[in-house]
């Protein structure tokens, strides 16, 4: 019974430490790099559709984040606080180090329906 509850306990604590928390906060303002664009950038406020939809879908997505690493292409990019984001056709990703050399740490699959007005500043 001890092996049991001893190999539960593991798996447990091994699939807790496969997800994180994460809360990312918008600013008040965010640029958003397109992928489509070349140099094209548009600001987004706390008024935009597109902002809002992503913050509330950031407050919602706190959980489940998983490690990650590289370089994802495609989609839109924004930054905020220390976060850089991207939003592609099936993941949001999150950046750190986004004013030197910006490293995925997190990503979060996501249905292809999910986030689609900001996806589609892109198109």
């Amino acid at each position: 019974m001890k092996k049991y509850i001893l190999v539960i306990s593991a798996l447990l604590l091994v699939l807790m430490g496969c997800s994180k928390l994460v809360d990312v906060q918008l600013d008040a303002e965010v640029t958003v790099f397109l992928s489509n664009g070349g140099e094209r950038k548009i600001q987004l406020t706390a008024k935009d559709a597109e902002y809002i939809m992503l913050k509330e879908w950031l407050e919602q997505h706190k959980a489940d984040w998983l490690s990650t690493s590289g370089l994802y292409s495609g989609g839109v990019y924004l930054t905020s606080g220390s976060y850089g984001i991207q939003v592609t056709d099936s993941k949001v990703v999150l950046y750190t180090n986004i004013t030197d050399k910006p490293t995925a740490i997190y990503a979060q699959e996501i249905e292809r329906s999910a986030l689609k007005a900001l996806k589609n500043l892109d198109k």
